[in-house]
């Protein structure tokens, strides 16, 4: 008898253990982090034969909240209460591999190894890093390890999920639907399942579809605030900006809620130029101490886009000295130009844009800023010293070109600057500016008008805009009035006519045109 009821009593254990890790693993799925970080804890002190397991949820939950050192200190004490457990492996290699890539894959690689590749958790839990966090160029490794999965055990619907969600970043939609499809044949969340859904068509830009499942979802669970975060996101796709507020407060309503959250909206808002609104979450942020120093980095950006350069600069500089330099972004430097620009501090702003590409090697577009900033102060030399940095034989953007050109053209080294707008052409063949510049700028080489350089770029350029009519007015007459002088001084008066003509029927006042025909 005392057999059956220890017997009995460790099943109804089993059973009570199973049911809260289920619950404590519904609330990570709702993003109802607190609730199911205090189920786990619980679960830590009453039972710590599993506490490997529990400190790998432990450890997962806090790297999803983004608190990296929480989740190492409890993936490692997972390691050392049991070395076999192999999620804690999987765990410290998921937030080694940023970091130190060969040490990441060593963690993984251990992982596999020690579950023979056949642990449907550790190959989704692998597999699903390098959906979330890895190059795209990477995915084909998720792909493998998930397939694997569905192979193991083709009956567990986060791998079909997971494998879905993959074939979703390879765009490879037919596939994505056929995975999801597999889901749904087996007991898995249905609000999950349908935002996944909702999210595929998202991705298609298919508005009604995508809300029908996220709306279906809410249906089974309308407390599943994920679903409203994705509802945000699609009305702020398709800027309906009231919607996209009121479904991300729902969100924050429904998940944990905590200053991390109350950063994700203020950060949500920043994103879609709330930014007046983004201000007010970030001082009371501030107030309650919430230890991030990205609340000055972003309320930098709000300031400046409201234009209190002043505030912006401090907020810019209070960031930079509470980050570690090295983890500063391009974009950081590229804003703190961009203010003392507005501070008027030229010198100090060139360094941050120098800064800037230093961090991010491709963003030589900061020479381009650089370089307008001299070119609308009206320092021609210095605006091409820094246009001409951001070029590359790579360079395919003829709006580099074109501005360079103009550069040339107002430092009166024309030859330069028709090369430039050649350029320009080469690029985006027929764009009217491109003649219109060459044009101008082989006129100045031939300032008599006596060998018409400027002719056959004018007469191009009348070609190009001619079906444009008023749209091109102004365009129209610089070139006819062109052509009809040089005419004139070349004393063919019918070819003059005609051009003059053009111009009358363009601007029937116009006095040039009106004087150039009454010439004998």
């Amino acid at each position: 008898m005392k057999h059956a009821i220890v017997f009995i009593s460790a099943v109804l254990l089993s059973f009570t253990l199973a049911a809260q890790n289920e619950q404590a693993q519904k609330y990570v799925e709702k993003e109802m982090y607190n609730s199911a970080t205090v189920i786990y804890q619980n679960l830590l002190k009453s039972t710590p034969k599993k506490a490997s397991e529990y400190y790998y949820y432990l450890g997962d939950i806090c790297w999803r909240k983004e608190k990296t050192d929480s989740a190492k200190y409890y993936f490692m004490e997972g390691i050392k209460t049991d070395e076999t457990y192999a999620m804690n492996y999987v765990g410290i290699g998921i937030i080694t591999m940023k970091s130190n890539a060969t040490e990441g894959q060593r963690s993984f690689d251990k992982a596999l190894q020690m579950t023979s590749q056949k642990n449907s958790q550790v190959l989704n839990a692998i597999g699903e890093y390098y959906i979330l966090e890895a190059d795209k160029a990477e995915l084909p490794k998720g792909i493998a390890l998930l397939k694997k999965s569905t192979e193991i055990d083709a009956k567990n619907a986060m791998s079909w999920i997971l494998l879905g969600d993959a074939y979703g970043k390879q765009a490879e939609g037919s596939k994505q639907a056929e995975s999801y499809g597999k889901a749904a044949n087996l007991f898995h969340s249905v609000p999950l399942l349908k935002m996944k859904y909702g999210k595929m068509y998202a991705a298609a830009r298919n508005k009604d579809l995508s809300i029908k499942y996220y709306n279906e979802g809410l249906a089974a669970d309308p407390t599943y605030g994920p679903i409203y975060r994705e509802l945000g996101d699609l009305y702020n796709r398709f800027r309906q900006y009231d919607l996209a507020i009121q479904n991300y407060k729902k969100y924050l309503t429904y998940i944990d809620s905590n200053d991390d959250v109350e950063f994700r909206y203020a950060d949500f808002l920043f994103k879609n130029n709330n930014y007046a609104e983004a201000i007010e979450v970030f001082n009371k942020l501030e107030a309650k101490k919430y230890n991030s120093p990205y609340i000055y980095n972003r309320r930098a950006v709000c300031y400046y886009e409201l234009a209190k350069y002043d505030l912006a600069q401090k907020d810019i500089e209070t960031y930079f000295s509470k980050v570690n330099a090295t983890k500063a972004k391009s974009a950081d430097f590229e804003y703190y130009g961009k203010i003392l620009m507005k501070k008027g501090q030229d010198s100090l702003a060139i360094q941050q844009y120098q800064a800037a590409v230093d961090r991010d090697t491709t963003r030589l577009d900061m020479y381009g800023q650089i370089g307008s900033y001299f070119y609308n102060k009206g320092n021609f030399p210095l605006a091409i010293q820094y246009m001409s940095k951001q070029i590359r034989p790579t360079t395919t953007d003829p709006k580099v070109f074109y501005e360079l050109g103009q550069a040339y053209y107002y430092n009166k080294e024309y030859v330069k600057a028709d090369s430039s707008f050649v350029k320009v052409l080469e690029l985006k063949p027929n764009i009217y500016i491109g003649y219109l510049w060459r044009a101008r700028a082989n006129a100045a080489q031939d300032p008599d008008t006596k060998q018409g350089l400027a002719k056959p770029y004018y007469e191009k350029l009348i070609e190009v805009c001619a079906p444009g009519g008023a749209k091109y007015k102004d365009e129209l007459i610089e070139a006819n009035e062109y052509i009809a002088y040089y005419y004139t001084i070349n004393r063919d008066k019918v070819k003059a006519d005609a051009a003059w003509k053009n111009i009358l029927a363009l601007d029937p006042t116009n006095k040039k045109a009106i004087d150039g025909l009454k010439m004998k």
